[in-house]
């Protein structure tokens, strides 16, 4: 039986897909990579050479959010000494932060760390601590003070009827058809972009710090090949539908034209005009979309972050032919890598097997 993740929640999905387009940390990133890749459909061989990582690591991955969940994506360091402390006094701090002051009859509606510390200690929970260890006990359990956002779900009456389509047509393992996956990455500011990096120890590299913002924006439209994890992109600077349009024939002509293509992509607007319904449907091409506020059922968001890293960090671009070529050589790039690995990644990790015997850090003992 193929391993694979648990059925994910539309609050799990979108905070997946916010973590493979904006995340810093390296390892959450490929973690939640992995996840999303699986929830997808695809098997760990595969994601071996999506992820570039080893079978081992990425079914223990798979393995630990099935019974932990999204705590799996934090990566947890080893302890430093014994905890001041006990778990009940940090629980019942922890219960604090989270409860309102309003429902304690306090005068205020919102904690701060001083306030958070005079109750603690007027409560009786500690007999005295400071704001500094307050704030790592709160931090160690995944509390953080943050500002109050809205949230949404899919409204989508046709939820799971797409999702089942779309599922029909990325987990098909014998004679599989032609899926293309389909987005675009953007807008692009023409901006200097951070990154990270190896340099001399106090003298990273520099970006400029004050600029002007007008070169404008660009976007990147990403094709990728479901079954055969290949890349294909253009820059564009609108997304308007004639250039997607035009992009859809370039990516058609890839193909024969006698044969049947599916495509795969969200419902913004520019998407399903009437022009790329004709030519849909001239096409031979088959137009999939994925539900309302659910793109990460889409294959290609696992791919899109990964190649903003490859092609931005670290660079100042002042023309959309430069960031073009940046782009299209991190797509050769990734293309390359992943044809490389699919053929050779298993024997190349057989020959570590110390590696392979180590445990991930979630499942040792505390």
């Amino acid at each position: 039986m193929v391993l694979r993740v648990r059925e994910l929640t539309l609050e799990e999905g979108q905070k997946l897909q916010r973590i493979l387009r904006h995340g810093q940390d390296a390892i959450e990133f490929k973690r939640a990579q992995i996840i999303l890749a699986s929830f997808q459909g695809n098997t760990p061989p595969r994601i071996a050479v999506i992820a570039l990582m080893s079978e081992d690591y990425i079914r223990g991955v798979i393995r630990a959010f099935n019974e932990h969940g999204m705590a799996v994506l934090k990566p947890k360091w080893g302890p430093g000494r014994p905890p001041k402390f006990t778990d009940e006094q940090r629980k019942a701090l922890v219960d604090l932060a989270l409860s309102r002051p309003r429902d304690l009859h306090l005068p205020y509606a919102q904690w701060s760390l001083s306030r958070l510390r005079e109750q603690a200690v007027a409560r009786g929970i500690v007999p005295s601590i400071s704001e500094e260890w307050l704030r790592v006990i709160l931090h160690e359990d995944d509390v953080s003070h943050q500002t109050i956002r809205t949230w949404k779900v899919s409204p989508d009456p046709l939820f799971e009827e797409k999702k089942r389509k779309i599922d029909e047509l990325t987990r098909k393992r014998h004679n599989p058809p032609v899926v293309l996956s389909m987005d675009e990455i953007g807008p692009i500011q023409l901006i200097p972009h951070g990154g990270e990096g190896w340099y001399p120890k106090q003298w990273p590299a520099r970006i400029p710090a004050e600029y002007e913002r007008k070169f404008g924006t660009v976007y990147y439209f990403l094709s990728l090949n479901v079954f055969h994890q290949r890349l294909f992109g253009r820059v564009y600077r609108t997304k308007h539908s004639v250039n997607w349009l035009e992009f859809l024939r370039d990516v058609r002509a890839q193909f024969p034209p006698n044969q049947r293509v599916h495509l795969i992509w969200d419902g913004a607007s520019n998407h399903w005009t009437a022009a790329i319904r004709e030519w849909a449907r001239k096409s031979r091409v088959r137009l999939y979309s994925t539900p309302t506020h659910a793109s990460h059922l889409n294959p290609v968001e696992c791919h899109a972050g990964d190649l903003q890293k490859l092609a931005l960090a670290g660079e100042t671009y002042t023309s959309p032919e430069e960031v073009a070529k940046a782009l299209d050589a991190a797509v050769q790039y990734r293309n390359t890598e992943r044809k490389a690995r699919g053929k050779r990644f298993r024997d190349t990790v057989r020959k570590d097997r110390r590696q392979r015997a180590k445990k991930p850090i979630w499942l040792r003992p505390r």
